[in-house]
């Protein structure tokens, strides 16, 4: 799933790109999930907990504008991966849209076939690269690459997440984790146990064991479904 980002402070343009979006999800048979914003600091305060693939964003915002908020989000978040795509009434700002690296720029009133042209492009390039896993420990924010984390592992309200580089635990529940990463192969296989499919090295009927050697138990509950799973990733893949 696509997560995608539309931001402006104008409602109708908003409302204009949502209906292009849902017409794009329909002919294309992609799946979007797209989070509304009618200025930059709500959704920088978005950002900061929360991945998107990619940001349609107007650079005429009030407080914040979209450039200012485009260098935040290379330089504080040292996000190089978000693609961007710049909208505006005015055409004179390209020399400031190299500091944000956008994708394209698309002029108001937005061109149907240029904009459906543009996402097909941003789609491509998001599928190529590597999703991103966000959580936080206390005040501080983290963001893995999720085909590094092998399991997630819950215990008294915390959980372990177990990469190739190292263990990190925080505060959370698996219903948030789920919520992030349901689309990219993990499963849930015990109350305690949220694998990743492209970390295991085998399935038994009772047990996985992950790429590390460590075996994971299936509960009882979910052997039918898991196995069910492993056979429908493992044709998609």
């Amino acid at each position: 799933m696509i997560r995608i980002a539309v931001c402006d402070d104008v409602r109708e343009v908003v409302m204009q790109i949502n209906d292009y979006l849902y017409e794009y999800q329909e002919q294309k048979n992609e799946k979007l999930n797209i989070n509304n914003f009618y200025d930059a600091e709500k959704l920088w305060d978005f950002l900061k907990t929360n991945h998107c693939d990619l940001i349609i964003l107007d650079i005429e915002l009030v407080n914040m504008n979209g450039i200012e908020l485009g260098v935040r989000i290379r330089t504080e978040l040292n996000d190089q991966d978000i693609k961007i795509i710049v909208i505006s009434a005015m055409e004179n700002y390209y020399k400031q849209l190299f500091d944000i690296q956008p994708l394209n720029f698309l002029l108001k009133p937005i061109d149907k076939t240029k904009f459906f042209k543009v996402i097909d492009l941003a789609i491509r390039l998001v599928e190529k690269k590597d999703h991103i896993f966000i959580f936080k420990i206390k005040e501080s924010t983290y963001r893995l690459k999720v085909k590094d984390i092998l399991y997630f592992e819950s215990f008294k309200h915390n959980i372990k997440i177990v990469t190739t580089s190292g263990d990190y635990e925080y505060r959370s529940g698996f219903s948030e984790v789920m919520e992030q990463l349901s689309d990219f192969g993990f499963i849930q296989v015990h109350r305690s146990y949220i694998i990743n499919y492209d970390q295991t090295k085998n399935i038994d009927y009772d047990r996985v064991v992950m790429s590390n050697g460590v075996e994971i138990p299936i509960s009882r509950d979910r052997r039918k479904e898991t196995r069910e799973t492993f056979l429908k990733l493992g044709e998609s893949r």
